[in-house]
């Protein structure tokens, strides 16, 4: 589950016709978080990292690239509590959430704000829904309706390390300031990424392979922080909660604004 979304909305950033997409933090997330559906192992039983090529040279990053994508073939379902921190550069403190992700594979994410304001986001195989209560707005779009699925391959799942590795040269920083994870750090490999993005951090717990924590850093220097907690992986998760029934007051739009409308709550 490397995908990331309540500030998924000024996260991603995501053109939707570009030729190279913007993975943001919601990206990194899903993937990390919830788990891809494998894509095929080699002859001996082991994942090919082959897009990540230079961590061969490295056997310690590529043990861990293994154990990373096999704890994600693992994990049928997911239900985490997270807080979110960013820091923006128009903004002299940072701004502080908290909320719930829930996952089940191989195609219902939810990510759901509880503080300081409501906001849920909902993506199917088939529709993406986006709710802002304090807005009275709301979203529906099919999936469909996105050029080549191009958001919902990367704001929900079916990312492998080798998907990943496209975009991203993998590096293993000499220590973690975290205990007992393995620090990630994820670096463009391609110009047109890099106008977005400077880098993503994954802290990998050494235990389980998913992450406890991620950093989505912009080019700017703006970066939002998602710290996971009460990880629960292969649990019962209710089909409701892919599911929103919203009020007759709301105002429901076909189109898609970017993610724009819940940075009003900002």
């Amino acid at each position: 589950m490397v995908l990331i979304l309540g500030g998924f909305h000024p996260v991603i950033r995501m053109q939707m016709a570009a030729a190279v997409p913007t993975i943001a933090l919601s990206a990194a997330l899903t993937i990390a978080l919830a788990g891809a559906p494998p894509s095929g192992p080699s002859k001996n039983g082991a994942v090919p990292i082959e897009a990540a090529a230079d961590a061969a040279a490295e056997p310690i990053l590529a043990r861990i690239l293994q154990a990373f994508d096999k704890a994600q073939r693992e994990t049928t379902s997911l239900v985490a509590g997270f807080t979110e921190k960013k820091e923006l550069k128009l903004l002299a403190r940072p701004v502080l959430s908290r909320g719930e992700f829930y996952y089940n594979r191989p195609n219902q994410v939810r990510w759901e704000y509880v503080e300081p304001d409501r906001k849920v986001f909902v993506i199917t195989e088939d529709m993406y829904i986006a709710y802002y209560p304090a807005l009275k707005r709301a979203e529906e779009v099919p999936i469909k309706k996105f050029v080549g699925k191009r958001l919902f391959r990367f704001l929900g799942v079916g990312q492998s390390i080798d998907e990943l590795g496209k975009y991203y040269e993998f590096r293993l920083a000499a220590q973690s300031d975290i205990k007992d994870t393995h620090l990630l750090v994820l670096v463009p490999r391609k110009k047109k990424l890099a106008e977005r993005v400077a880098e993503m951090k994954i802290w990998v717990d050494a235990q389980t392979y998913l992450p406890r924590q991620l950093q989505y850093v912009e080019s700017d220097g703006d970066s939002t922080l998602l710290t996971f907690e009460d990880v629960r992986t292969n649990v019962a998760v209710a089909a409701s909660r892919f599911r929103l029934e919203l009020p007759k007051d709301v105002v429901v739009s076909e189109s898609f604004n970017g993610f724009s409308l819940g940075e009003q709550s900002f």
